[in-house]
Formats: C-alpha cells, structure tokens, sequence
C-alpha cells in the first residue's frame, strides 16, 4: 500500500515503483513538503496511482511541482493534467526536452519567493550534461537530492545489479554520486567543490534521495565520503 512516510515535521517521503534503466531498476521517489501557508511542495512527482492522489490529499494541496533535474520527467504530464492549479517549474534544461509541459518557471540559485521562507535551493555546479538543483527544507534540515547522490538498498537488487551499484558506486550504506555522472564533472572539480561547500553550509542533519534508503542521521559525514571524488581543494 502506498503512503507518506514521514520524514520530519511538514516532511513526507512516498515511494513509486521501479523504473528500469539499462536493466537496473531504480526505485522512484517523490518529497513533499507542506509550506507555511498550508499548499505543498512537491519533489520529483512519481507515477500518479489511485493510491498515491489518496495519500497526496491526506497531506493537503499541491502548490508547486519541481523537478531535481532534466531527467525527472516521465509522470509530469499527468501531474499537470491532475493538478492544473500547480505552478510547475522546470529544472534548467528540461523546458527545451519537453516543451510539450507548461512551467511558470526555470529553478535558479535561489529558492522561489513562494517557497523561500520554507526551502532553499541551489544548482550543483559543474557537470557538462546535467545541471541538478539541490533543495534544502529548512526547519528539518533536510537535504533532497535527485540523481547526485544515490544509495541503492541491496536488498532490493539481485546479486547482478548488486554487483552494477557497488561497480558505480552508489550501494547503500555508502552511496555517492554515481560514476557515470561524476564524470561527467572532469576538469570542472573546482566548480563543483564551491557548491559542495555551499551544501555543507547549510549544516544538514538528514538526507533524502530519489533513489535509495534515505540517512536520517549523521548527515555531514556521509556528504563528505559521497563527494570525496572531488578532492579537498585549495
């Protein structure tokens, strides 16, 4: 049965099934988070079921759908068409792969007047291909990923895609960015390193990702082994 899980106070978790990509199944999650003014904020919609809209409407109204990054996509749609009140906006990139949707906006450096005194928001620095926007719910100490962290629960997987997620580097309890699009961050680790530092500035006590078992303590160290591919610096 599906339903939100709650993460902290105005925190909820609710997870979808699994979509595959190149044979590996990736478990779907959305966040949502009920602002001040009671509308909620939803994170990386999941497959609108019958019984994911029940549990949405036991949590309020939804205000405004966001997107981590261009990939985050395939039930947006649907979204729109329930929810046509929701102002949704689109991570960079995203507006171009799909001008089919409407978005009221595109999600910068900076979190939206409408959500700002709620959750912060900034775009991880660096990569070539994939432009992700990292938000922070701020009462809670929450950060939410999308694709740059990831922390597959090996119980979920068989021995071979156990095998593929601790090849790329994303097994819990020590998930990281996945190799793949750590790559994707070469020469440009000093960029990236500036928006790490932002991160670990907002001091986070939990951590949420798209994909994988969530880390509902000692948030700050484990930031700092999934990022330890960028190096210390200067």
């Amino acid at each position: 049965m599906t339903r939100a899980r709650p993460i902290a106070h105005n925190l909820w978790i609710v997870d979808g099934p699994a979509v595959r990509w190149f044979t590996m199944p990736f478990p779907t999650r959305m966040t949502i988070a009920r602002l001040a003014d009671g509308g909620l904020f939803v994170h990386s919609p999941i497959e609108l079921t019958a019984e994911v809209r029940e549990a949405v409407a036991a949590l309020g109204i939804p205000r405004y759908l966001v997107s981590p990054n261009k990939i985050h996509h395939l039930f947006w749609a649907e979204w729109q068409d329930a929810y046509q009140d929701a102002l949704s906006f689109s991570p960079p990139g995203l507006g171009k792969k799909r001008p089919d949707l409407v978005f009221h906006g595109e999600l910068g450096d900076r979190p939206e007047s409408a959500w700002a005194q709620d959750i912060d928001q900034m775009i991880f620095q660096g990569s070539r291909v994939l432009d992700e926007v990292v938000f922070f719910h701020r009462s809670s100490h929450t950060v939410i990923f999308g694709d740059l962290v990831e922390n597959f629960d090996p119980r979920s997987l068989s021995w071979f895609h156990r095998a593929l997620a601790r090849f790329g580097k994303v097994l819990a309890p020590h998930g990281q960015t996945p190799i793949d699009y750590r790559w994707s961050f070469r020469t440009r680790h000093a960029e990236a390193r500036e928006s790490l530092w932002k991160l670990l500035d907002w001091q986070p006590r939990r951590i949420i990702m798209c994909h994988g078992i969530p880390v509902e303590e000692n948030a700050l160290p484990f930031i700092e082994s999934a990022f330890a591919w960028l190096g210390k610096g200067g």
